[in-house]
């Protein structure tokens, strides 16, 4: 497989300082966290590009779309946007020039990599993560000899791109399309890699009415955020949650292994605590 990094997206950052209050920004910290509505949004946006992708390439007609390897279970919201963008993709199909479009996930190994806030992450600790997990990658017979559109949500550095284009010639795929909602230009990216975390903040006031009032499927990075939230913080958040999601975090905590995990004490004690309380 010839090696391809060409990327295609809907926003690029190329210049410092950016809008971050620009709409395309808007939905952003919502889509880490997993608000349904959030990554309905960025779907639709990327639909006619994933369309377009396929369409222009007349040497294949069976496409895998697959976004980040999923960890202990616990979806990321670009594994969110990959399900969206299948399930829009079947439904808007154009019949006469449909090409097929194939979802499969990536797995890691059964360690869980959910406590890790890459966002925050300087471009060494980056490259470090990015080769101890390429090391956990569990490899998948669907992709060899096939095309495949992997879609992610941003590209700063591009130390994940790196790994999975070497996992991809592993398994002998026949190509990769790399398409993304942001692209930060390589030089600004490298000297400020947490523009990512800059992009995705949500104020606490924010991250309590979306875990709690909006629909919502829990991301690894939802997960992340929550169990790093002060005690006091997350029993906020917790009395305001209904029963379904606080019995939803127990268990993506506990899967995710934050029990085994210094610093966390406390949280998994809220936690459980609430769930005791649904006992009684």
């Amino acid at each position: 497989m010839a090696s391809n990094f060409e990327t295609t997206c809907l926003h690029r950052i190329s210049e410092l300082p950016f809008d971050a209050q620009a709409e395309i920004f808007r939905h952003y910290p919502g889509f880490k966290l997993g608000v349904v509505d959030s990554v309905r949004y960025y779907a639709r946006l990327l639909l006619p590009l994933v369309r377009e992708l396929i369409a222009n390439d007349s040497d294949h007609t069976g496409w895998i779309l697959t976004g980040p390897a999923i960890a202990a279970q616990t979806l990321a919201a670009a594994n969110l946007l990959c399900r969206e963008l299948s399930d829009l993709y079947l439904r808007e199909r154009d019949t006469r020039n449909h090409k097929e479009l194939s979802l499969v996930d990536i797995q890691y190994d059964n360690e869980s990599t959910a406590s890790i806030d890459y966002a925050k992450l300087d471009l060494a600790d980056r490259l470090t993560l990015r080769e101890r997990l390429s090391q956990r990658l569990v490899r998948n017979a669907d992709f060899h000899g096939r095309p495949i559109l992997f879609v992610n949500d941003v590209c700063v550095t591009g130390a994940q791109q790196h790994a999975m284009q070497q996992y991809f010639e592993s398994v002998e795929a026949t190509k990769v399309r790399w398409l993304y909602i942001f692209v930060i230009d390589p030089d600004i990216g490298r000297a400020n890699p947490k523009i990512e975390w800059q992009i995705n903040f949500a104020p606490f006031e924010d991250l309590l009415r979306m875990v709690s009032r909006e629909q919502i499927q829990f991301t690894g990075k939802c997960m992340t955020k929550l169990m790093n939230l002060s005690s006091a913080e997350l029993d906020q958040v917790l009395r305001a949650l209904d029963v379904e999601r606080r019995t939803r975090l127990l268990e993506l905590a506990t899967v995710n292994g934050f029990q085994n995990l210094d610093g966390f004490e406390e949280q998994m004690k809220l936690l459980r605590s609430y769930a005791a309380e649904r006992t009684l």
